[in-house]
């Protein structure tokens, strides 16, 4: 190798070891109070495998409209040991319960299922 590729190895290496690490809050999960605070009468819109629209009502009842007009109604809450936003369908998941962490993640936030939620009063 000659010099100029290996000084351009170099700069390259102390440039990557040197950077500034993402800011720590940006990675956290939000608590189970974030999630009361931030996402309680808000509706969101969500993308994913599926896509539409959601509203988490502060008496512990939610709202499903799906991205084809298809409403869904159901019962959500927040498991304290783990910080998750918990959800059940009536209709849908064989009424299974599924919960999910989220985190903030540019003017919305991000679930641990790879769902991209946004407030529509953004």
């Amino acid at each position: 190798m000659n010099r100029s590729c290996i000084a351009a190895l170099g700069l390259i290496v102390v440039s990557y070891s040197t950077a500034a690490p993402p800011p720590a809050a940006a990675a956290d999960w939000m608590s189970g109070g974030d999630i009361k605070r931030e996402l309680l009468g808000t509706e969101l819109a969500f993308r994913g495998r599926f896509s539409g629209r959601i509203i988490y009502r502060a008496d512990g009842r939610m709202r499903m409209v799906s991205a084809n007009g298809k409403q869904v109604f159901g019962e959500w809450r927040i498991d304290d040991d783990t910080g998750s936003l918990c959800s059940q369908f009536y209709t849908r998941r064989k009424g299974k319960e599924s919960c999910f962490r989220t985190r903030h993640d540019g003017l919305g936030y991000r679930t641990d299922q790879g769902y991209k939620l946004m407030p529509l009063q953004f």
